[in-house]
């Protein structure tokens, strides 16, 4: 990373992060007091037009935009629990205001009136305005603002409901610190490198070591313990953490439903892909189903092979053990098959990837490939990051080196900690928009990811999962950053249709798999040496190896999301057997007999955009393996083919239609071809 002290001054400061509990109570009453009186205002406009009416919405929307999602956010990152709980009671106060905006009739008229005007003078409204008014009218409508009042009370009544279990359920999940114990027998295999940064507790003569449910500790033991027992025992504690959660999903699926009849539709899932390229959960059943029977084939042949795995090393143990393969069994050995047969010691590899040197060369990957530049900075704010181990980067575009242009702001927050986020995700914190005609608003946007931490005897290492995973949420961050609409609502992320996406983080996945980018990656944390090309050869060479089975563990979750959300009989549906009997089904591996329940801690099935949704991620890998085939993959660092993408897929955000763009780049109709080939299931 290019320091700050040799470039320009950014013309945008970042946020300051000095809040208070009271300061997030205060702004959040602030935001309710002065969007109610907007509302308000604009629901006594005359003559509702696009200068008196709409540009002073958008206005409003833009600038209001980068304050909630600051004080909503703090929930997930910030150590102060006193903040975290402030941070929580915001969300709540201020979902349950966007409910009631987004329900009042007297400004839906007044949209109506706006819509009907536009449609006749299409030709002398700026496009961005235009889509504005007609997503704006057609959202309302979605809502329910042509029903009559009595229903749309009750709508507006089962949303907040919905609304506070959603916010419940992700606060349980990041407020949890359950954890489980072991003795230093009982997990035998895991190398003492990984056993120190456990906590310790003393119980008589034992000593016992405390595995939390973060990722750093939990998948070491599912890995490598040698004893099946051990990583039962692990398996079941993780899926069956934070058990008040299963009360609030179940509730919500019905309130969910509730609010889909009182709209007319058959389904809660038909209700929310109405905006999503797949439109009806027929075309998603179908695209599941078809994927799925393709695959069972080739998830059974590599099963088969782990389970013979299982097998041998029972009988070579002479334990008294169960031979059977189990789900519990799977991460275990599937490493141990990847090191035995392709010589892959995923431990070995990551000390070539320590997570200062690795990060620092990633970036320049990005920044050869988009045509960009980080800076590290640090602003003389007292409180310029919510916690000291976040990073913050100013980013640059250089198409013009001797005139950089300023794009954003983006942050690292990289280590668990108790009451962050358990998982990695890309918060978007402030979308690009115009202020007016010549000065911008720069987005802001933060990676949240839970590597390990570096010791006193050893930096952080990065496994190459983990190295696929902060590609893949840069590649979020970058969608986030290289927005250039006018309004915020029509750039990053959110501006796409949902099962579109993931695609742009996807496809900066393969570079994860290439020979030359990974030996760049490397710099063994003692010796400074690139990765040898033996221990390269035998990485890449496993990229496919048990495939299906990864594939169809992605299956379960996209079918249980959309069997919950098709079911018209909730009531007698038992969420619990419907799980482990999918799982079972359709990752093809045993419960055993036991029950578990993983969905309380499946946080997608929560959000209003992956609900129904979660078959997403299947469905934008056709979009990511085409343009990466297409555009990428005789020359994965190519700078103009790079640009292309940033400026017609990324930059152009939601404001066309996706498929225009993606037909543009890659100069025809999309196809399902290359994601069918890299799954195995094409010639």
């Amino acid at each position: 990373m290019t320091t700050a002290a040799s470039f320009p001054t950014a013309p945008q400061t970042p946020p300051s992060w000095s809040f208070t509990p009271h300061d997030i109570s205060g702004r959040t009453k602030e935001i309710i007091d002065k969007s109610n009186k907007f509302y308000d205002s604009m629901s006594q406009v005359e003559s509702p037009a696009v200068t008196n009416f709409v540009e002073p919405f958008m206005k409003f929307e833009n600038e209001l935009g980068p304050i909630i999602n600051q004080l909503t956010f703090l929930q997930h990152v910030s150590s102060d629990k006193e903040i975290r709980d402030a941070s929580v009671d915001s969300s709540l106060k201020l979902d349950e205001l966007n409910i009631d905006l987004s329900l009042r009739h007297d400004v839906f008229l007044q949209f109506a009136r706006v819509w009907q005007d536009a449609q006749s003078q299409a030709d002398s409204i700026e496009r961005e305005t235009f889509k504005y008014i007609e997503k704006s009218y057609k959202d309302y409508i979605h809502s329910g603002l042509e029903l009559d009042e009595p229903d749309r009370l009750k709508i507006k009544e089962i949303k907040k409901k919905i609304s506070v279990n959603s916010i419940n359920f992700s606060k349980n999940l990041g407020e949890q610190k359950e954890y489980i114990t072991f003795t230093k027998e009982q997990l035998e295999g895991v190398p003492d490198s990984i056993l120190t940064q456990f906590e310790t507790i003393e119980s008589g003569s034992d000593t016992l070591y405390k595995v939390t449910f973060k990722y750093p500790d939990i998948f070491p033991v599912m890995k490598l313990a040698s004893s099946s027992q051990t990583r039962k025992q692990a398996f079941l504690a993780d899926q069956n953490k934070v058990p008040e959660n299963e009360a609030i999903l179940l509730d919500t699926l019905k309130l969910r439903d509730e609010v889909a009849s009182l709209l007319g539709y058959d389904t809660y899932a038909n209700y929310n892909l109405y905006d999503k390229m797949a439109k009806d959960s027929t075309t998603v059943m179908d695209f599941l189903n078809d994927l799925k029977k393709k695959l069972i084939p080739l998830g059974e042949k590599e099963l088969q092979i782990l389970q013979d795995m299982k097998s041998k090393d029972v009988k070579k143990r002479d334990q008294d053990e169960d031979p059977s393969y189990y789900i519990w069994d799977h991460r275990y050995y599937d490493n141990k098959y990847l090191l035995e047969n392709f010589n892959v010691d995923l431990e070995k590899i990551s000390e070539y990837f320590p997570l200062e040197t690795t990060i620092t060369r990633m970036l320049q990957i990005y920044e050869t490939l988009f045509n960009l530049k980080f800076i590290e900075t640090k602003n003389a704010q007292e409180k310029s990051v919510w916690h000291e181990d976040v990073k913050q980067l100013a980013v640059w575009n250089m198409d013009d080196p001797k005139s950089p242009r300023f794009i954003g702001w983006i942050y690292f927050d990289l280590h668990p900690r108790d009451g962050k986020y358990g998982h990695a995700a890309n918060f978007g914190l402030s979308s690009s928009f115009m202020i007016n005609d010549t000065t911008r608003s720069y987005p802001v946007t933060a990676l949240v990811c839970n590597f390990s931490k570096s010791t006193k005897d050893k930096p952080s290492l990065l496994k190459h999962n983990e190295i696929v995973t902060f590609f893949h949420e840069l590649g979020h961050g970058i969608h986030d950053l290289v927005g250039q609409n006018r309004e915020s609502r029509f750039n990053g992320p959110g501006s796409v249709p949902w099962d579109f996406v993931e695609a742009p983080s996807q496809m900066l996945e393969f570079w994860t798999w290439n020979r030359n980018e990974l030996v760049h990656l490397s710099s063994h944390y003692k010796t400074g040496e690139k990765i040898p090309e033996h221990l390269i050869d035998s990485l890449i060479k496993t990229k496919h190896v048990n495939g299906a089975l990864f594939t169809l563990r992605q299956l379960h979750f996209g079918l249980f999301d959309m069997k919950v959300h098709t079911c018209k009989d909730l009531q007698n549906l038992s969420i619990c057997d419907t799980w482990n009997q999918l799982r079972q089904d359709i990752s093809l591996m045993s419960n055993g007999g036991t029950l578990s329940k993983g969905y309380a801690s499946f946080g997608h099935i929560m959000s209003d955009s992956y609900s129904a949704g979660y078959y997403g991620y299947l469905w934008a890998e056709v979009f990511a393996t085409d343009m990466y085939y297409t555009k990428f993959a005789k020359d994965p660092l190519n700078t103009k083919n790079g640009i292309q993408y940033r400026d017609i897929v990324l930059a152009r955000g939601g404001l066309r239609d996706i498929n225009d763009s993606l037909k543009e780049f890659l100069g025809r109709e999309p196809s399902k071809d290359a994601f069918l080939k890299e799954l195995g299931l094409q010639n």
